[in-house]
């Protein structure tokens, strides 16, 4: 074999490599997006572009866009955020009337005082609860099938801790607006679909399975730990849903 075919041979081979590498990627994106559906991933094709144009430009106007991001995830690992500026409220805005934020987070479709846990009842789909003399929270989480039956579901209990001279409006107004992870929306679908792309996306759907919200320093400190590709798409997507919004 003569010398330049020698040479050639390895070349050529790490090129089918990155060719393999770079189609498997595609393939895990559009299942991703495919899982997410059309309208949640223009939504987010949107919020990923005014991140990286309106936030990522304005907060570190003399790095590219890749070292942008891996600047915004080591500060805030480092909790050196006190100078970040807001994310835009026109993309704010957006995410907030959005579907894909439904797929990410529910909301109660109703929320009680209960007084004391004699004036509760349980319903038929409701786990047993603690009997309690003091006031508690109660929440109703309303879900539609595939078929459109509606399907109910009950919490009990949260961070507000009501007394019985509190302010239950107020109470119930911030539990009506206070997101709970969806554990059952496309969102997590889609991370699942993915969950094989590598040891970081394996690592980062099962935590969320198991926990739904994460601390944001320490989902970007796993980040840069597994020095994950800051120029695939899929990565800075996830990137942006999770610590932008």
């Amino acid at each position: 074999m003569s010398r330049p075919t020698k040479i050639l041979l390895p070349f050529i081979f790490l090129l089918l490599i990155i060719s393999c590498e770079d189609k498997k990627s595609e393939k895990q994106s559009f299942e991703f997006d495919k899982v997410l559906g059309i309208e949640n991933v223009a939504t987010l094709n949107f919020l990923v572009s005014d991140f990286e144009n309106d936030f990522l430009k304005g907060q570190y106007p003399n790095l590219d866009t890749e070292n942008a991001y891996r600047q915004f995830l080591t500060e805030l690992r480092d909790e050196k955020t006190e100078n970040w500026k807001n994310i835009s409220e026109k993309a704010r805005n957006k995410f907030k009337a959005s579907d894909l934020r439904l797929e990410m987070y529910e909301f109660p479709d109703s929320v009680w005082i209960i007084e004391n846990s004699s004036m509760d009842k349980i319903e038929s789909d409701s786990l047993e609860y603690i009997r309690m003399p003091t006031p508690y929270v109660k929440s109703r989480f309303k879900y539609i099938d595939s078929v459109g039956n509606k399907e109910y579901f009950y919490s009990r209990g949260n961070s507000f801790n009501p007394k019985l001279n509190s302010n239950f409006d107020s109470i119930i107004k911030r539990e009506m607006n206070s997101p709970n992870f969806n554990y059952i929306g496309k969102y997590l679908q889609a991370l699942e679909s993915i969950k094989d792309k590598g040891e970081f996306h394996k690592e980062f759907y099962d935590t969320k399975k198991n926990a739904g919200f994460l601390f944001p320093e320490s989902t970007a400190r796993v980040m840069l730990n597994y020095d994950i590709d800051l120029n695939d798409k899929l990565n800075r997507k996830i990137i942006v849903l999770e610590l932008a919004y």
